[in-house]
């Protein structure tokens, strides 16, 4: 394992100018050898020393192509031995990017099952820079979130089930970022996140008006879950969007709709493909959504 990430990380990072730069003992060379030892909850440790220190952004390319060759390890599980506390059950943090017509829109959202009540959940950029004033934070229903988030596999009945959701002008930038939960009774956690960018293994995109296809773009990770296609299907009820069918798939992808039962209507058809990796405990995913009209024609007699 310790030659294989040699070798990795000798082809994927790049090379400083000094050549003595590797003796030098620094928070980054210091992520390098633990990298190279396969000690990877002590590089995390020394990148977020990095982060906090230095902003230049040819160091922040090279932290990140550190973050990726870690991930070829483990999909991030050895980044942090840092259990959740005991009244944390499940925390998921979700970048999720919506592609309509004409339009882009860029999303945060964290999801958390707790087993006490939660006052608030705050996910800022290092130095506490607020991510986004246009946010809501919220209690609901196991069935509310996302469908294979692990909130939803909780079998804990009185579990609590929370969402806290940033609107966000553009993508959340490479860099480094800190988790905050309260709960009510005042008690916290926190922990450091380092989110990475990445190209997506596998991405979906229109094909015809109402079929899309699944493009592989890099071979996947082994360690990594495989990533799901979600299919849902919206109507305009009571001035919201409410979803009436949706299933997600993690092989054997569709590409189109499944189910030919719909009442003739305008309704809007997202298609989504979340690829999935941990920081230790925290499951950290992103997703992309494509969303369009669908309209079912009344049949013809």
């Amino acid at each position: 394992m310790k030659k294989a990430l040699l070798l990795g990380t000798c082809l994927c990072v790049p090379f400083f100018a000094h050549a003595d730069w590797f003796e030098e003992n620094t928070p980054l060379t210091q992520a390098h050898q633990h990298l190279l030892e396969g000690d990877l909850t002590s590089m995390f440790d020394s990148m977020v020393e990095v982060w906090q220190l230095d902003k230049n952004k040819n160091i922040s390319d090279h932290l990140n192509d550190l973050l990726m060759q870690a991930l070829e390890a483990d999909c991030g599980k050895g980044l942090d031995s840092k259990q959740f506390p005991s009244w944390i059950n499940a925390v998921t943090l979700r970048r999720v990017n919506i592609q309509s017509p004409g339009r882009d829109v860029y999303q945060a959202i964290i999801e958390a099952s707790t087993g006490k009540p939660i006052s608030a959940i705050r996910l800022t950029q290092w130095v506490d820079k607020t991510i986004s004033s246009d946010t809501s934070f919220k209690e609901v229903k196991a069935s509310d979130i996302n469908d294979y988030s692990p909130a939803t596999q909780d079998s804990n009945n009185n579990a609590h089930h929370y969402i806290q959701r940033y609107n966000l002008n553009n993508a959340l930038s490479v860099g480094l970022y800190r988790l905050d939960i309260t709960a009510s009774d005042q008690e916290s956690w926190s922990t450091w996140i380092i989110l990475g960018k990445q190209k997506a293994r596998q991405s979906v995109r229109w094909a015809s008006k109402d079929h899309w296809k699944v493009e592989k773009n890099a071979l996947l990770n082994k360690y990594c879950p495989l990533p799901k296609l979600g299919v849902t299907v919206y109507d305009y009820v009571k001035d919201d969007y409410k979803p009436i069918w949706k299933h997600s798939y993690d092989s054997d992808y569709p590409t189109s709709l499944p189910i030919d039962s719909l009442p003739p209507n305008n309704y809007v058809m997202a298609i989504s493909m979340t690829q999935q990796r941990w920081q230790g405990p925290l499951i950290l995913e992103n997703s992309q959504v494509i969303s369009k009209t669908y309209t079912v024609p009344n049949k013809e007699k």
